[in-house]
């Protein structure tokens, strides 16, 4: 339980953020802006705090910035020098900070700070002290709400709930915070209200349908509940817990079939999203800024592996701003950004790895991905053999290399880059099958050893389609139409409706017909 606390938390403190100052900017564009320049950002308000440390708006920035970063302990001291520095200058001009803004923002900012590293007290204490100074906000008190929730206070977090929601009762996010603290308190029908005011604000709100749907299930309104867990589902696939609820509701309704289709989508999305909860926590324990840049970069290299590249995007940039000379992340990032279509950016983030350590295989083998994905052949072809001469066990690269020898028409260098990969890993099934088309491509066609490596693929992987394909093709030109033919039914097994097999098969049998 205590992991799940940590990441929601986490979740609220970012979704208050951009009520840090008094203009207001909504989360998912607050992220986007900084993710293409959290670094930059970062060294640019500390030189001029380098010039002159007493600016309070930069500070402010600088703050800000590392709450999004979830840099939680260096947001802390940065919020107190603001303070401190306010309220000195508030007494040596005989003035009062009652009404100040700037000083209402740090206190709001600190009580941020505090709520991600889970120093509850301290939190409530920086809440109380900004409503004290400006008593109009309803994002204050929505924050001092969380905190008061998640210590289980709910009567004082009901309270502050209330005032939140009177200053601003068109917040979708006050209005769910609510109803889950009615909820808590078994008082469900007005939790539903709030959660519905929630969607009516804000239709897309995954939370508020699936807290909707847990209360739908306690009053056994089963289909109302499949209703919102898919819905939030739909909207925010991160929600896994949607699918264990949606499985339970459908079971409960009798559509036992579908339970089982649920369950089992839900025990994959978790094994992905587990690790994620974990390093989350993980996260939230961990106060060094060299370890916590590493939990954040394997953060996005998780949301990397599973296809989630602007959540990679800005956990790496998150990262970053962390620790600017991270050269994994720098790397890392440079990958997203080839992913994302983003060459410039990619080639930008690979250069800067290998200028923090210039032999890094793995940055020279990201360039050469971001020109292969170019069309950039000669390019890519360099960086990939410098990082295969850096790191020779490097397997990624040297099939990186052999498929770029093909594409250039290198068939012979092909064979010798191929040969060497399947030394590093001997039962790779495309090794040899790469190595079948580069003989059978070669100006002095070996259509023998050709057929040799085809038919060792097809024995290393016999259930891909392009391997049977190939041997067919090589059969078809050594004149061995009954072979040919075989290994091209094979192939249709396979994948019955492509139309490449299809024609194939045609061909193979107009010539049976003619023998």
């Amino acid at each position: 339980m205590a992991r799940k606390l940590s990441y929601y938390t986490v979740v609220l403190v970012a979704l208050f953020v951009c009520h840090l100052t008094p203009w207001q900017v909504p989360v998912a564009l607050s992220q986007e802006t900084a993710a293409a320049d959290i670094t930059a950002r970062i060294r640019a308000y500390k030189a001029e705090l380098a010039v002159d440390d007493t600016r309070v708006e930069t500070r402010l920035q600088l703050a800000k910035v590392y709450l999004q970063i979830e840099a939680y302990t260096e947001a802390v001291d940065e919020y107190y020098r603001i303070i401190a520095s306010m309220e000195a200058n508030a007494v040596a001009n005989n003035q009062h900070p009652e009404h100040n803004s700037d000083i209402a923002a740090a206190y709001y900012g600190l009580g941020l700070a505090y709520t991600g590293i889970e120093k509850f007290e301290d939190a409530v204490t920086a809440y109380q002290r900004a409503i004290a100074i400006i008593p109009d906000r309803a994002h204050t008190y929505a924050a001092l709400a969380s905190v008061y929730t998640n210590m289980h206070r709910y009567a004082e977090a009901l309270d502050a709930y209330k005032v939140a929601v009177g200053l601003d009762p068109n917040d979708e996010m006050i209005h769910h915070q609510l109803g889950n603290v009615y909820s808590k308190r078994g008082e469900h029908s007005t939790a539903m209200q709030h959660q519905q005011r929630a969607i009516a604000i804000a239709p897309e709100f995954a939370a508020a349908h699936y807290q909707l749907g847990l209360l739908y299930a306690q009053g056994k309104r089963w289909t109302d509940a499949i209703a919102s867990y898919q819905t939030a589902y739909a909207h925010d696939e991160m929600l896994v817990e949607a699918l264990y609820n949606l499985a339970q509701a459908s079971l409960r309704s009798g559509n036992r079939s579908t339970a089982r289709e649920q369950m089992a989508l839900f025990e994959r999305r978790k094994a992905i999203l587990t690790p994620l909860y974990e390093l989350r926590g993980a996260l939230q324990r961990e106060q060094g800024t060299v370890e916590r840049a590493q939990i954040l970069t394997n953060i996005a290299r998780l949301y990397l592996k599973n296809g989630f590249y602007e959540k990679a995007v800005w956990e790496y940039q998150k990262a970053l701003g962390v620790d600017p000379e991270l050269v994994a992340a720098h790397n890392g990032l440079g990958i997203v950004y080839t992913m994302l279509g983003k060459h410039s950016e990619a080639v930008t983030a690979q250069r800067k790895a290998l200028e923090l350590q210039p032999n890094f295989a793995k940055a020279h083998a990201g360039l050469g991905l971001a020109y292969f994905s170019q069309n950039e052949m000669e390019s890519a072809l360099e960086h990939y053999q410098r990082a295969a001469a850096l790191t020779p066990q490097f397997l990624e690269a040297h099939l990186k290399i052999g498929t770029i020898l093909l594409k250039l028409k290198r068939y012979a260098e092909a064979i010798d880059t191929y040969k060497a990969s399947a030394t590093l890993d001997p039962d790779n099934a495309e090794i040899y099958h790469n190595l079948s088309m580069s003989y059978a491509r070669q100006a002095e066609t070996d259509l023998e050893a050709a057929r040799r490596y085809a038919q060792e693929a097809v024995r290393l992987d016999p259930n891909v389609a392009s391997y049977y394909n190939t041997l067919a093709l090589i059969d078809f030109r050594r004149g061995a139409y009954p072979q040919a033919e075989k290994a091209i039914r094979k192939a249709l097994e396979l994948e019955p409706e492509n139309p490449n097999y299809q024609q194939g098969l045609k061909q193979i049998s107009g010539k049976l017909t003619v023998e």
